[in-house]
């Protein structure tokens, strides 16, 4: 009779723990909706190139939301200022006699929506596709040689794959790639300016290739 006692009370012990213990993991584990999330390997270069030279650098933050259980929408904003990887007055002159005071600024906005494909996960987490646009704007001065002075636009629109990670305490990784096409209009305030033949307005194709951190809550 006292081993059947133990018994009953061995059993009801691990009853009780069992579903106990399991609502506790479920209090632990955070229901993530929010993410917030930069580069800052961005500021070697933003949207702007010539050629092979990045002309901008791009500071930037983006802010996540889950819409739905399997979907969530992204909003960027950035400052794009000059790369710190070039010296901006050696592109605007032909020669140090003409070098002036050169600035860069302009801005950038993205959005992206994304629809996560990993069975076993919510938004904003694991693997996800989805349509992604950017619309870019600078404006490279010479406050000695105003004629000088080039601005440009920049559209996206790519089709992205990509993988977010978020561990138990929120950090967040996002890695993605992509391709699509882009829109590129140069303006100048001279069109005799030699110096920016370089600049070409054109249509074309366009690999997405990106990464940004940041936490998630």
């Amino acid at each position: 009779m006292k081993t059947l006692r133990i018994i009953f009370f061995a059993v009801f012990f691990v009853g009780f723990l069992i579903p106990h213990a399991s609502a506790q993991k479920q209090v632990v584990k955070k229901d993530f909706r929010f993410t917030v999330k930069t580069n800052p390997l961005a500021a070697l270069g933003g949207p702007f190139w010539v050629t092979i030279i990045p002309i901008t650098g791009e500071y930037k933050i983006n802010f996540e939301v889950a819409t739905t259980k399997k979907q969530s929408f992204q909003l960027g904003a950035s400052y794009l200022g000059p790369s710190v990887l070039i010296n901006l007055e050696e592109i605007s002159s032909s020669s140090e006699e003409e070098v002036g005071g050169v600035k860069i600024n302009g801005f950038r906005l993205q959005g992206t929506y994304k629809f996560f494909v990993t069975r076993n996960t919510t938004s904003p987490e694991g693997f996800y596709v989805g349509p992604y646009i950017s619309y870019a704007s600078m404006k490279m001065e010479n406050k000695d040689f105003t004629e000088d002075n080039v601005s440009g636009k920049k559209i996206t629109y790519d089709a992205v794959l990509g993988y977010q990670l978020i561990t138990e305490g929120g950090f967040t990784m996002d890695v993605f790639t992509g391709f699509g096409l882009r829109t590129l209009k140069w303006d100048y305030e001279d069109e005799d300016v030699t110096t920016f033949e370089v600049f070409k307005s054109k249509n074309a194709g366009h690999v997405a290739l990106g990464f940004s951190f940041g936490f998630a809550f």
